[in-house]
């Protein structure tokens, strides 16, 4: 199924590299064999021309579900595959510190190979790559463990949750200070955008925890003690992280709930300044109101009339003020 002796003067020369662990070192090699991976970004179909030459053939269902974003994680058989499909968390480009997305990996292995298979920049691969190069004997992953391999991939996806949930966080608490000193729609947009990347996190955890279920349920693996360790590894970070996504969307909520208040107590304030200042310089109109009729007034043809006028609006203007502020109605 691997093999093809036309296909091994083929140079490389795509969007993907082969990699198999040799004497405890992962090197690059120029065609697939036993016990390797294949690592795909982005595919072209140049791409996957190549690899049908090397008799492998990526699935049309696969490829889809790796393209779609918004793809559900699961587990299932793809020819003569099996499939796994996980969502990993995105930093957001060109965007402030704890702004995320989540995109798909598609992990495709049988008993000789396995591949895995991106759409774009991910940073669970990305992570994995930079290790791999600042390593120079690699003790990360072993390509002829497949069972091992995949299950350090989820591994380290939950451990870029969690590193990505501490940014959060930290957005948080500088929006819960930025709210002890005032509050502004930009302040609520930014809380949103927060929420938003916990939303994207809850929905990929939940999921990739329903498949690390179904994959702990595959005798394959955990056929070793380590595998069993790290089977429980990656249920517990991922649970973790699963849980503090909960806590943080409750903290984000509280603190919408928080600003929404402050909002609204301010505008109850200002609403309820602008009645009493209202109603106070009512009282000096209704004065000038009466003594501007044409009808006989007290102290009309007094020479003081003007000062004995202006005296009332001057007294009514303080007795408005002292009854507004002495029942705190500013």
């Amino acid at each position: 199924m691997l093999l093809d002796p036309r296909a091994q003067r083929i140079k490389q020369k795509h969007m993907f590299k082969i990699y198999k662990t040799e004497k405890n070192r992962l090197r690059v090699i120029k065609k697939p064999t036993a016990d390797c991976w294949i690592d795909i970004n982005s595919p072209t179909e140049d791409d996957l021309a190549a690899l049908r030459k090397f008799k492998i053939k990526i699935p049309e269902e696969v490829l889809i579900s790796v393209r779609d974003q918004d793809e559900v994680p699961k587990i299932e058989q793809e020819d003569k595959y099996t499939f796994i499909l996980i969502q990993s968390p995105i930093d957001k480009p060109s965007s402030e510190p704890g702004e995320y997305v989540v995109a798909p990996i598609g992990i495709l292995y049988n008993n000789k190979i396995t591949i895995t298979i991106t759409e774009g920049r991910n940073d669970v691969l990305n992570y994995l790559r930079t290790k791999l190069r600042n390593y120079a004997k690699n003790k990360i992953i072993n390509t002829a463990r497949r069972p091992q391999f995949i299950m350090k991939l989820i591994l380290f996806s939950s451990k870029i949750f969690l590193r990505y949930l501490k940014v959060i966080n930290q957005r948080i608490y500088r929006a819960q200070n930025k709210l002890e000193v005032s509050s502004s729609d930009q302040d609520i947009i930014n809380l949103m955008d927060v929420g938003k990347s916990l939303a994207y996190f809850n929905g990929a955890l939940r999921q990739n925890f329903f498949v690390i279920d179904k994959i702990a349920k595959k005798r394959n693996f955990h056929v070793l003690e380590d595998d069993e360790e790290l089977l429980e590894d990656v249920m517990d970070e991922t649970n973790q992280a699963k849980e503090t996504v909960k806590i943080y969307e409750r903290l984000v909520i509280d603190t919408a709930n928080t600003f929404g208040t402050i909002i609204s107590n301010n505008l109850n304030k200002t609403v309820k300044t602008l009645t009493s200042i209202t109603i106070i310089l009512m009282l000096p109109t209704l004065v000038a109101s009466i003594y501007g009729m044409n009808v006989p007034l007290p102290y009309q043809n007094s020479p003081f009339a003007f000062v004995i006028v202006s005296a009332f609006i001057v007294l009514s203007l303080v007795l408005g003020f002292v009854f507004f502020f002495r029942n705190k109605l500013f």
